[in-house]
């Protein structure tokens, strides 16, 4: 018997049915009181723009939404089917491989090389990019770290540096008022500096100012973050709603 069992049967055999309840009822209100607080780096998180936002808009009913363009209707049936057929596959519904189907993964490096020019580069599939940014901040930074963030930036990255300790050695580096670009010159005179940060976050195109970053300034971007010896991280979460000409590896 473990230990839980020989206190849940020593409680039962002092106590009478009738007691039991109103013990058990005191020990509850008396576990939930003393609760512990959540964690300090919890408590320093911002919390999520887009939920005040909802909230504000559900106050008013002449509010029209000009944020992510979901569509109102399903996904095709034949791709319903599909994923349908493969729930009946027993491999589905155990542990997989931790980096992702390997059938998946392949599939994502062929995109990479054909239309981003990347080649022998390593995938990893998450569950969304936020999973994915979180992953990369863990394996690539300590709390002590710098991060660059560009504003005006989008918002889980900084709440994901927040939650991991991180969030107190955020740089924000500010973008062109008109144009609404990253300052690339800056960011070279940051690099160099004292103060140089150990990653760089872009995001292209944009959230949330829709703006698409030119080739040039992608790879000028990474000839400085490789010259200074920090981590770039590139977030194309929208690059497959994006239209305009593509970004290859140089």
């Amino acid at each position: 018997m473990n230990s839980l069992g020989f206190v849940f049967s020593h409680f039962i055999g002092r106590f009478s049915a009738d007691s039991l309840g109103e013990r058990v009822s005191r020990s509850v209100c008396v576990m939930q009181s003393a609760r512990p607080e959540v964690s300090r780096r919890v408590l320093d998180t911002d919390a999520p723009c887009i939920v005040k936002m909802k909230e504000i808009a559900a106050m008013r009913s002449d509010s029209i939404s000009l944020a992510q363009g979901v569509v109102h209707w399903g996904p095709p049936p034949n791709a319903i089917s599909e994923a349908m057929r493969g729930m009946e596959d027993p491999l589905v519904h155990g542990y997989g491989p931790a980096e992702g189907s390997p059938l998946l993964r392949e599939a994502l490096q062929q995109k990479l090389l054909e239309e981003n020019g990347l080649r022998d580069v390593a995938v990893m599939v998450t569950a969304g990019a936020n999973q994915a940014f979180v992953n990369v901040v863990l394996t690539l930074c300590d709390p002590s770290d710098r991060v660059v963030l560009f504003r005006p930036y989008y918002f889980n990255h900084l709440m994901a540096l927040q939650m991991t300790g991180s969030g107190r050695s955020v740089i924000f580096g500010e973008c062109n008022a008109q144009t609404l670009h990253p300052d690339l010159d800056w960011l070279e005179q940051i690099l160099s500096s004292s103060e140089r940060p150990k990653m760089v976050v872009l995001v292209n195109p944009c959230n949330p100012t829709g703006v698409a970053l030119s080739r040039e300034e992608v790879i000028r971007a990474s000839q400085l973050c490789q010259e200074a010896g920090a981590w770039l991280v590139l977030d194309n979460t929208y690059e497959v709603r994006y239209r305009g000409p593509g970004v290859e590896a140089d």
